[in-house]
């Protein structure tokens, strides 16, 4: 990891120039695939910039870090404006510990790193979203869980569908979307069948009828109009 690593100070310096109030490093040294004067590293998918110094990659704000601090940061490091590639020393601050179990050098290290964060991570931002679009917290959610037994108030259920990381998923948050007002918890295939329907209770009532019209079962009671002569 960064702080074991054998690059130092004097050979940071040795290789690139850093301008601290852009955040941007250039070459200083000659090389293969390096040029003087040259802006050092490239952006991956993600947005972040990678540097290569003898055979080591490292994050460009870590090196910001590491060359105006002289030390390695010891946390996450965060862009105040959002943008991964403004590594200038005033656009970063410090987050989350960072873990010390994985190899921030390696593509394998890295994503074990970002799926092990993303984990810390998912129940502060389901919480976010909670209040974002509910007006609710994670407390609010949790008392309506329990109230129900943790299963859907539609079938009874609990939860059975599955997010990518295999753990069953949280339940739907049910609302008027006319009034905004919170109704109850629902699984997800009972939201999304209420969602489909459009919450229109009589296209809902016809799907019963036409289910039970053509449903095979010898103690099936099939349903049928009541004339004005019955009632």
């Amino acid at each position: 990891m960064e702080r074991n690593v054998r690059l130092t100070q004097k050979r940071l310096h040795e290789m690139l120039d850093f301008d601290p109030a852009s955040g941007v490093f250039t070459w200083k040294a000659k090389g293969r695939g390096i040029r003087t004067g040259k802006r050092a590293g490239s952006v991956d998918p993600n947005g972040y910039r990678y540097i290569r110094i003898d055979q080591e990659d490292f994050l460009a704000q870590r090196l910001a870090w590491f060359w105006a601090k002289q030390e390695w940061p010891t946390k996450v490091l965060r862009f105040q404006d959002g943008n991964k590639d403004n590594c200038s020393i005033e656009n970063l601050r410090e987050g989350f510990m960072l873990s010390t179990k994985h190899d921030h050098h390696t593509k394998e290290g890295r994503a074990a790193y970002q799926l092990e964060y993303r984990s810390q991570r998912r129940p502060v931002a389901r919480e976010k979203e909670l209040i974002r679009t509910f007006g609710i917290d994670n407390d609010e959610y949790q008392r309506r869980f329990a109230a129900q037994s943790g299963v859907c108030a539609i079938c009874e259920k609990p939860e059975k569908r599955r997010a990518k990381n295999g753990q069953v998923r949280w339940m739907a948050v049910d609302h008027d979307h006319a009034t905004g007002e919170i109704r109850d918890l629902l699984c997800a295939d009972c939201n999304q069948m209420i969602g489909l329907a459009c919450d229109d209770v009589d296209v809902l009532i016809k799907a019963i009828a036409y289910l039970r019209r053509h449903k095979k079962s010898d103690n099936a009671i099939p349903l049928r109009l009541v004339s004005e002569e019955e009632v």
